[in-house]
């Protein structure tokens, strides 16, 4: 039997100088399920290199992540 699940689905990308540093994925549950958040540091060096700035778009991503989900508490 088919069982179907609503989810939206945020992604992001930040990268310095034309090089993705940071991939970000989000998802949230639309019907209950689990809501989760991940991030993959892809390039080490220039993650140690840029940290401030990363972390603020890392924390940028992450509000619009609770944004997502403070929509679906209230519909």
């Amino acid at each position: 039997m088919l069982e179907t699940k609503k989810s939206t689905t945020l992604t992001g990308n930040i990268a310095i100088d034309g090089k993705q540093v940071v991939y970000l994925n989000a998802s949230v549950s639309s019907d209950g399920g689990s809501d989760n958040i991940n991030q993959t540091i892809q390039d080490k060096e220039l993650y140690a290199a840029n940290k401030a700035e990363v972390r603020k778009d890392i924390a940028a991503f992450t509000n619009e992540f609770y944004a997502l989900q403070d929509a679906e508490v209230t519909e």
